[in-house]
């Protein structure tokens, strides 16, 4: 797949293509993805964070699609072709949803379409960074399929990979930055929330008198 997007208004263009093809009867996430086509594998990992740009996501969608996002980032690292597991493929998403997270997409590019800008090059421009920006979004990927129970915890890896992607593809170096800065806050973030539930559960534990 290219690597490159022409420009930033067209983004929202190919939002609305892909939303006219998607079939009545629904699709598979395999079909998503043959629609999305050859635009590129940041463009992918882009579109595919849109069921989780809500800070309520559709439930169980974390794992197909951040599979299908960690998967297609490491295949940017290390320009190398992966398969997506069948069983994550063949997951079947109605018309209905996939219409009302690809209008949320439009609605989260659009006044991000009019700040966008080439910038800061020196996260955009390299083969080195290309690989390092797809490790931070296989990064993000990682947590976005973290079995965790958070506030919020689909909706801050999904940006973080928005960011990184989309500001990859134009070039914008803020933007990406801004991604790197989302994903590492929603890591240390998983890390209190972890600890303070191991936290709760030995205070629990002391309490009932369970400790050895």
């Amino acid at each position: 797949m290219s690597e490159r997007f022409e420009s930033v208004e067209h983004f929202s263009l190919v939002i609305t293509q892909i939303s006219s093809k998607i079939p009545d009867e629904g699709i598979t996430l395999e079909e998503f993805l043959d629609i999305i086509g050859e635009r590129g594998l940041f463009m992918s990992c882009m579109i595919l964070t849109a069921p989780f740009l809500l800070p309520v996501s559709i439930p169980g969608s974390s794992i197909p699609f951040g599979t299908a996002i960690f998967l297609l980032s490491i295949r940017i690292g290390f320009n190398s072709p992966i398969l997506i597991p069948k069983r994550f493929m063949n997951r079947h998403i109605s018309k209905h949803d996939l219409n009302l997270i690809l209008n949320e997409l439009l609605n989260i590019l659009t006044p991000i379409e009019k700040v966008i800008k080439p910038r800061l090059s020196i996260l955009v421009e390299s083969n080195r960074i290309k690989h390092f920006n797809g490790a931070m979004v296989s990064f993000g990927a990682i947590l976005l399929v973290t079995p965790i129970i958070a506030p919020l915890g689909d909706f801050l890896p999904s940006y973080g990979i928005l960011f990184i992607s989309l500001g990859y593809l134009e070039h914008d170096g803020y933007l990406v930055l801004a991604g790197y800065i989302t994903v590492i806050a929603t890591a240390i973030y998983y890390i209190l929330i972890f600890a303070i539930g191991i936290k709760i559960i030995l205070i629990i534990i002391s309490y009932f008198g369970l400790h050895p």
